[in-house]
């Protein structure tokens, strides 16, 4: 089976800096959204299909610096997974699928001592779905 698959969700994942290159300050982190578009490949074996999947993320990154305003950038990075997906009845199936997306680095440009900081987003995703096929 080779194909792709496209999702949107909702994240709300929050982080922040440790304060090494600013002590007196940290930024802190949050991510709302996260989209990826993927390819996938996999062998069926009746009802059974374990699959592969890799691609492109898309999301957003917003720092803000302890005591200032904050900035949004938009990122784009890749993704990458595993999953198996189970025949349920009819054109149903049920998939759980573990993916891992990094985002990259942005810059944390205004931290409390003037010192840019650089932030990482990268995350593991496990989920559930349930699969109409038209």
């Amino acid at each position: 089976m080779l194909g792709i698959e496209g999702d949107g969700d909702w994240s709300g994942i929050k982080g922040s800096t440790n304060g090494i290159a600013c002590p007196t300050g940290s930024c802190n982190v949050r991510n709302d959204w996260l989209a990826t578009v993927r390819g996938r490949l996999g062998y069926d074996w009746g009802r059974f299909m374990p699959y592969v999947t890799g691609g492109a993320a898309f999301g957003d990154i917003k720092m803000t610096p302890v005591g200032l305003g904050s900035e949004t950038d938009t990122r784009f990075g890749w993704t990458a997974g595993a999953g198996v997906e189970f025949a349920i009845s009819g054109p149903w199936t049920a998939k759980v699928e573990y993916l891992y997306a990094d985002l990259g680095d942005a810059t944390c440009s205004a931290a409390t001592c003037g010192v840019s900081t650089n932030v990482d987003f990268n995350t593991s995703i496990v989920r559930g779905g349930l699969n109409y096929r038209f």
